[in-house]
């Protein structure tokens, strides 16, 4: 019997047990018996579990971690499913009926079938299916199988879930040729034709950020927002930030832009007077600190010359203040460097740059032999002034030996000599 038939039973299996009479147990609890749980044994309340005064002993809790396992949600979004969430309530009979007919439409399925495509703007679409996708299927190597476009469109990264949609998905892709028909073909079935878009983005400005990196701001009171906000794998992630977009996408009665995945998108950077240069995106870095300013940086080796006036353009967004003059831009500064594991190290700056600028950055590890290693920024690992560099794989500090830190090229300087000491991991 395949996966999703066995969630369904589960869970209609739940909605049944709640409508039960007040009065009336089953059979196999006046006997004493334990009643099966559900069809694979995780759902249905346990003996002892059976309605008291109209209140099933089966908590909130227990009842948004079950749902949420049946349907791969964040036990998060499924508490917004409850009027008042409170962990250690009672569900009742009417409250579990409820969320467990809901559950049932919100079941992934490895048939799901394209029902709409929207074209929102020259690199997004918004795609409709009859049923939520599987976990398997917004895999990134997965989904570069199952969506296939023509005319040399591909998908950038993951479809990914509107908040408070059911199979509602923002999808990157990349950019269209304007009045250019494409088809899409889901898992190889034919899913419809749309036509390319030359609808841009609105961007307020761009910025230098440092030598070699600026970045283009933008703000949700413009109608623009950045898709991290609007969609179920970061809910509860944006503190407190979070939206939730109509199928006309606005809320509040305003219409809004979303800018999706930046994976590997680029701008062109033009200097006065001189040759167009490729700036590529700094993966991580399109929404963090409260901020839409996404980060592009120069070919390495490559840095702004300061005085000189640069105009961002690009094929995907339009940049109202698109040109900034270079100044000279102060490095950050290394204070402190940790051995946290044989494979990681934590690097402490003399400030919280308030942003991630570690992203794509690295350091070297150099011990008493003159033997370095190099250490690679953790995404999304700062906290504050602090980050974590891990090691490449199979590669570990000797516990006992020194070791001297550097950045790896121009983005940071050293405050003193920074001295890495890994004796405490003699004891690890």
């Amino acid at each position: 019997m395949k996966k999703t038939l066995l969630q369904l039973l589960t869970v209609s299996a739940v909605a049944a047990s709640v409508l039960l009479p007040l009065n009336a147990a089953p059979a196999s609890a006046q006997s004493g018996q334990t009643p099966a749980a559900s069809v694979n044994g995780e759902l249905a309340p346990a003996a002892g579990h059976y309605s008291d005064h109209g209140k099933l002993m089966l908590t909130q809790q227990e009842l948004v971690s079950r749902i949420a396992q049946l349907t791969e949600k964040k036990p998060l979004v499924i508490q917004q499913w409850l009027k008042n969430y409170e962990p250690d309530a009672r569900v009742t009979r009417g409250e579990a009926a409820r969320i467990g007919m809901k559950a049932i439409a919100h079941i992934p399925s490895e048939h799901a079938a394209v029902t709409d495509i929207k074209v929102l703007s020259s690199a997004t679409l918004e795609i409709t299916f009859d049923s939520p996708l599987t976990a398997a299927d917004v895999n990134l190597d997965k989904a570069k199988t199952n969506f296939r476009f023509d005319n040399g469109m591909t998908i950038r990264n993951v479809p990914q879930l509107k908040n408070g949609a059911r199979s509602t998905y923002v999808v990157p892709v990349t950019v269209q040729q304007p009045g250019k028909t494409y088809t899409l073909t889901y898992k190889g079935k034919a899913a419809g034709k749309f036509t390319g878009s030359a609808h841009t983005v609105k961007l307020a400005a761009a910025r230098q950020v440092t030598a070699d990196t600026f970045e283009l701001e933008s703000f949700r009171k413009d109608g623009v927002v950045d898709y991290g906000y609007v969609v179920e794998s970061y809910f509860g992630t944006r503190g407190g930030l979070e939206m939730y977009l109509n199928d006309r996408n606005a809320s509040g009665g305003k219409s809004y832009d979303i800018i999706s995945s930046l994976r590997d998108m680029s701008v062109t950077l033009t200097p006065e007077g001189g040759q167009p240069i490729r700036a590529a995106y700094v993966p991580y870095t399109q929404a963090t600190d409260d901020r839409q300013a996404p980060k592009f940086r120069l070919p390495a080796g490559q840095i702004l010359t300061p005085g000189v006036k640069y105009t961002v353009t690009s094929d995907w967004a339009t940049v109202t203040e698109g040109s900034f003059t270079a100044r000279t831009a102060a490095p950050l500064v290394i204070a402190s460097a940790k051995a946290v594991s044989p494979a990681s190290v934590d690097i402490t700056l003399t400030a919280d740059p308030r942003d991630e600028l570690f992203s794509g950055r690295s350091v070297e590890l150099t011990d008493g032999d003159g033997k370095k290693l190099t250490a690679v920024y953790k995404v999304t690992s700062r906290k504050g002034a602090v980050g974590t560099f891990d090691l490449p794989a199979g590669t570990q500090l000797s516990p006992g030996k020194s070791y001297t830190v550097t950045a790896s090229g121009a983005w940071a300087t050293q405050q003193g000599k920074i001295v890495l000491n890994t004796d405490a991991l003699k004891s690890s």
